[in-house]
């Protein structure tokens, strides 16, 4: 008897004490539903202001380099450019810093051949050297990683002095989408970590 009756009670026992772990996972998940609308709440126009600035990227520099160049997208451009300068860069992916970037290409239309590269950084402008002929397509690497935007809207002009402008689509996008609460490339940064 004495045996069932410890037996029962051990089964109330966890009974409970499931029952406790489950309400406390409930009660859980409506505090991480209202700390993730708080973290939306508290974010929204810190994000709102980066994602305007994301709208462009910015790149000013000087050297024995001389370019010109308009680029609707990768995919369609006519332009060419051969040289080294150095450069104050307010890049694509919140990158900035200075470089150094060298070298050549030549593209028109869908087309073209080009060897570059991007070194010597300072802050968080990530080095690469990129050589392509032909067309380029947005499954390279340099693309993929988001080291260049593949969608981005470009003028570039040098001559001695460089000024190059581009625009990108797709944070244009995300800037909109992100007024009503919708991050569409899912770089919103966040108070809480997932």
């Amino acid at each position: 008897m004495k045996t069932i009756g410890s037996i029962a009670l051990l089964t109330v026992a966890l009974f409970i004490s499931g029952a406790a772990l489950q309400a406390q996972e409930d009660v859980g998940r409506k505090n991480d539903t209202c700390m993730m609308i708080a973290d939306k709440a508290i974010m929204y126009i810190p994000n709102r202001l980066v994602e305007l600035f994301d709208i462009f990227s910015l790149e000013l520099g000087s050297g024995a380099t001389a370019k010109l160049g308009v680029r609707l997208t990768h995919a369609c451009g006519i332009g060419a450019g051969i040289g080294p300068s150095g450069k104050v860069v307010k890049g694509f992916n919140r990158t900035y810093g200075f470089a150094l970037d060298d070298g050549w290409q030549a593209y028109f239309l869908a087309v073209g051949k080009g060897d570059l590269t991007r070194e010597y950084t300072v802050g968080n402008v990530p080095d690469f050297w990129y050589i392509y002929s032909g067309m380029q397509t947005p499954g390279e690497s340099i693309f993929a990683n988001k080291v260049k935007d593949y969608w981005a809207l470009e003028v570039d002009a040098a001559a001695l002095a460089e000024v190059k402008f581009g625009l990108h689509p797709l944070n244009i996008a995300d800037f909109f989408t992100g007024i009503f609460c919708y991050d569409l490339l899912g770089n919103d940064y966040k108070l809480l970590v997932d």
